[in-house]
């Protein structure tokens, strides 16, 4: 008698899992396409190997054309302004790790690329 109620729950969790693939591909495929039709401004903190600094980012989409400015707020002044994914301007001591200009080409972002970090069905 214990086993029904078991194995019901063990299979409609394995039954819920295709589920939350399909919203997280969802969301992504929403992502790609909001990123070259909405502007936006905001503040975000960013995390490497437990150093935190906080950045400024203006995203505008205007005629087809996406321009985004990155601007860091603590530490040392860091700023990166981009023209539809290509590099235009960089600042501060980001100038030295920019290298050669095939890095910075423009990439758009494809939620089935196994760039993104997460391997979807």
């Amino acid at each position: 008698m214990r086993a029904i109620p078991l194995l019901s729950l063990l299979l409609s969790g394995w039954f819920i899992v295709p589920a939350h693939a399909d919203e997280a591909q969802d969301w992504l495929t929403r992502l790609g396409r909001a990123e070259q039709q909405q502007s936006f401004h905001g503040t975000f903190v960013y995390e490497r190997n437990g150093s935190f600094s906080t950045h400024n980012i203006w995203h505008r989409v205007q005629n087809g054309q996406v321009r985004e400015r990155l601007l860091q707020l603590d530490g040392s002044a860091q700023e990166v302004v981009r023209i539809d994914g290509h590099t235009q301007c960089v600042s501060g001591t980001l100038i030295a790790g920019l290298g050669e200009s095939s890095k910075s080409a423009a990439r758009a972002l494809d939620p089935k690329s196994s760039r993104t970090g997460m391997k979807l069905p």
